[in-house]
């Protein structure tokens, strides 16, 4: 883990607007500073150095890429968190070329503070991985290790059982077993990378092949819910998941046009695209090379279609190992 220090913060956007964020960031620890003039928060973000900045895309206006990439390269060191409400915004295409682009919070989001002030504690030098880092303390969290590509049916059926004790069931328990069903499938057929040849050892195997896993291959699937939102995670011990190659698929499928379809024998980019697509938030923590973590968070509160009208969260976080 990274040495921890309270961040400083720039919060560019109307104040009343961003109140709720400018709690989360007090509260964090952090040195705060606001800022509302489009005009100014270039200098601002120049003369202050801010360790993070919380900008609100809509604020704006129609030069937010413009006034963000700016940001940045004025404070190289800041890390960008995009507010936006709705969200995904407009642009959302663009900032997904951005290089500066590995968060998005929904303002609007049930679960918002909660999700700012993980991101703010991960971007200050705590772990990054741990589904735990987004249900509250003392939430029971189950994991499953998968040794065979075929042991998801059993995945699957725990998932099912949790979900009727908690009254939860119909289309939305079909889509959180289609999220897990994706997450299985990435980490068994996608995730391994041959020591030898760097080479993905079963990214060529059809999906219905039994693959059986070494101990050193297996991932980990997690879920756990505090009865609002369910968490539910996978890991593996490879860390080759690109965030470059996330957010390029994710790219394409919002342009819904014939190239978001990548699932030749061992594509998994419609799968990025369908986990993003499918939960309220989507995450991914990297060491690169040596452990890949995806978390999905699902509002259960309500209807299948009030979790397809939800606003969509994004966070990209890659450990320092420094």
């Amino acid at each position: 883990m990274s040495e921890i220090t309270p961040p400083r913060i720039l919060l560019f956007g109307e104040e009343l607007r961003l109140r709720a964020a400018r709690r989360v960031a007090v509260c964090s620890g952090g040195d705060v500073i606001i800022e509302e003039d489009p005009a100014h928060i270039a200098d601002v973000a120049s003369e202050t150095q801010p360790d993070v900045v919380l900008f609100d895309i809509d604020h704006a206006g129609p030069a937010a890429m413009l006034l963000a990439t700016q940001i940045t390269g004025l404070a190289p060191r800041a890390r960008m968190i995009v507010l936006a409400h709705p969200s995904p915004p407009d642009n959302i295409a663009r900032l997904l070329k951005a290089p500066w682009f590995f968060h998005l919070l929904p303002l609007e989001s049930p679960w918002f503070m909660e999700e700012l002030q993980a991101t703010l504690a991960k971007l200050s030098g705590f772990s990054v991985f741990g589904l735990g880092s987004y249900l509250p303390w003392g939430t029971r969290i189950l994991s499953h290790t998968l040794t065979a590509s075929d042991e998801k049916d059993a995945v699957f059926a725990r998932i099912e059982a949790f979900m009727a004790a908690i009254g939860v069931r119909g289309r939305l328990v079909s889509r959180l077993h289609d999220i897990a069903d994706e997450m299985v499938m990435n980490a068994v057929y996608d995730a391994p990378i041959d020591p030898y040849t760097g080479h993905h050892k079963y990214a060529e195997r059809s999906r219905t092949e039994r693959i059986e896993l070494s101990r050193d291959e297996q991932p980990t699937l997690r879920f756990g819910s505090d009865g609002r939102v369910f968490g539910i995670s996978i890991t593996d011990p490879f860390g080759g998941l690109d965030p470059n190659i996330l957010k390029k698929y994710i790219a394409k499928g919002l342009r819904r046009g014939t190239d978001q379809i990548d699932r030749k024998a061992g594509g998994a980019g419609l799968g990025l695209y369908f986990l993003f697509d499918s939960v309220n938030s989507l995450c991914l923590n990297l060491s690169p090379g040596v452990r890949t973590e995806m978390i999905g968070l699902i509002d259960i509160r309500g209807s299948f279609r009030d979790v397809q009208l939800s606003p969509k969260g994004f966070n990209i976080f890659i450990e320092d190992r420094a």
